[in-house]
């Protein structure tokens, strides 16, 4: 399958990246990379791009190196979600372009371990110094400014990153045709993004400790105090002034209940054997 049509994986079909994930993309004019992979990945860890890195660039097939670090970038930012269209034009274009004949790319690697970008400048020169030696190879380095949160600003910024790589790589073509690109977002690295918007004096605020010595009452300390008794004791609480309004309606109900039952007046002679009810019924 020709990597135009996966273009760099990042046109993958696949939901967006995860938030802890970056993008890797690496190509070259050499064609003898002993890239043993495909040559598209969605999914890798840190340490498998480091042992690929580490395997293909002791070989030191090219005398040119272009490191392109940006910060903070995730595949979405790359290519759309949802209709895969590239986001990056330049680094689509030069990652499936004629002069790219080898090419390794991972849309989402896994890990907060990846090297920063002096650490990857000292790793491709490592890797080269015992195949060509001091002086027989160049590795460039170029940070990126990183991308700020808020999603239209990261959007423009993208493309003006994007407007920069592009400048870089066909700087690089032009005076060469043995190069080797790598594109991969740093660990804490890079150009930290500075808004265009400039506080006014007028509204900043500092919070600053007063300088005064506070000097606390000797009887505070020791829970003494001269204060009245009401002052420092809450008596009548929320939950005691409703359980005394509590008490207040139940004694009432209470008095009306024992006021009705005391008005009810029966005549003695209803329990009278002689005058009762029952001796009615006999005279009648």
């Amino acid at each position: 399958m020709r990597f135009e049509i996966t273009a760099a994986s990042l046109l993958a079909t696949t939901a967006a990246a995860f938030s802890d994930t970056s993008p890797f993309v690496l190509f070259s004019t050499s064609n003898e990379l002993p890239i043993n992979r495909p040559e598209d990945h969605q999914l890798i860890t840190t340490g498998q791009v480091l042992g690929l890195m580490g395997e293909n660039l002791a070989s030191c097939t090219t005398s040119r190196y272009v490191l392109i670090s940006q910060p903070g970038v995730h595949a979405s930012d790359l290519r759309h979600p949802a209709t895969g269209r590239c986001l990056a034009p330049n680094l689509c274009e030069a990652a499936t372009g004629p002069s790219a004949k080898t090419r390794f790319n991972a849309a989402e690697v896994v890990g907060h371990d990846f090297l920063s970008l002096e650490e990857m400048e000292a790793l491709v020169s490592s890797l080269c110094a015992g195949q060509r030696g001091e002086g027989g190879f160049v590795v460039e380095s170029h940070a990126l400014d990183a991308l700020p949160e808020q999603k239209d600003m990261r959007r423009a910024k993208v493309i003006e990153n994007d407007t920069k790589l592009g400048r870089i790589i066909s700087s690089t073509a032009a005076s060469s045709d043995d190069y080797t690109v790598i594109y991969f977002s740093p660990r804490n690295e890079g150009k930290t993004y500075k808004s265009e918007y400039v506080e006014s004096p007028a509204i900043q605020m500092e919070l600053k400790r007063s300088p005064a010595v506070v000097v606390e009452p000797r009887g505070a300390r020791d829970g003494k105090s001269s204060a009245p008794l009401f002052v420092k004791y809450q008596f009548f609480t929320p939950g005691i002034f409703m359980g005394l309004v509590a008490v207040l309606i139940m004694l009432s109900i209470l008095y009306v209940g024992l006021s009705a039952v005391s008005s009810l007046e029966i005549p003695y002679g209803a329990f009278d054997k002689e005058m009762g009810p029952a001796a009615q019924k006999k005279n009648n």
